[in-house]
């Protein structure tokens, strides 16, 4: 399996999959197989989104902050069930809430610190889809909208390597940086440009959480993906910036 060109952006690399497949528990290697097999389908989809139909998906409701969350409800069909509107409530659902903070929180230092109207700099509508079928392993940015899966919340507690992917702010962030570089930078998702696309999406995602969090740089941890390991795994983070 080729380890260095997936131009789709998720946030835990094939490698990282490819090494529990190869060496997980047979639950944890079905887990990380169905996982990256998903992130294959979906490069093949954003491969064949032009630029042209990307701006046309893009709705520009006049500009300011909008939210929209969406319920997949362990399926497969983007976005899903419209859960939560900008202005609503807080929902029952912790991944409904932490997708609408996390995408408020990374709008609100682009266009506060950067004075940047959202992903696009034109107002663009900041789409979630939670609950992203079952077992799935990672969350992503699909050229339109952030997609985010529950981890092994339905696994036997000994088999459990991931929480759910909104439970990090730095990862939210991460992803959603993700479309501003693709609106401006356009860099080729493949080795140099790739990992340029990659550590801007590190460093914008941590200064969300730093923000968030009301840290300076010398107090942030700089760690991405903060709280996504189970207490299975001998981590604290996909990676460090500070420590890498």
């Amino acid at each position: 399996m080729h380890k260095h060109n997936h131009p789709v952006n998720c946030i835990v690399p094939p490698h990282m999959l490819e090494t529990i497949a190869e060496n997980g528990t047979a639950a944890q290697r079905d887990m990380a197989v169905k996982t990256l097999i998903t992130s294959g389908e979906m490069r093949g989809r954003r491969l064949a989104m032009s630029e042209y139909v990307a701006a046309v998906m893009r709705e520009a409701v006049g500009g300011g902050k909008d939210r929209l969350v969406y319920d997949a409800k362990n399926g497969l069909t983007l976005p899903g069930t419209l859960v939560r509107k900008e202005g609503d409530p807080p929902a029952s659902d912790i991944a409904i809430n932490e997708a609408y903070d996390g995408s408020g929180a990374t709008y609100d230092l682009f266009k506060d610190i950067y004075n940047r109207d959202s992903i696009d700099a034109n107002g663009m509508q900041l789409k979630s889809t939670v609950h992203y079928r079952k077992g799935y392993d990672n969350a992503f940015w699909n050229g339109d909208q952030m997609v985010y899966g529950d981890g092994d919340e339905d696994q036997p507690e000994d088999d459990r390597l991931f929480n759910r992917f909104t439970i990090a702010i730095d990862i939210i962030g991460h992803e959603l940086t993700h479309g501003v570089t693709q609106f401006e930078a356009k860099l080729v998702y493949s080795y140099q440009p790739g990992a340029l696309n990659e550590s801007m999406s590190d460093v914008f995602g941590s200064l969300v959480k730093q923000r968030a969090l009301n840290h300076t740089a010398a107090q942030a941890d700089w760690i991405i993906g903060e709280g996504l390991f189970t207490p299975n795994v001998n981590g604290v983070g996909i990676r460090s910036m500070k420590e890498p």
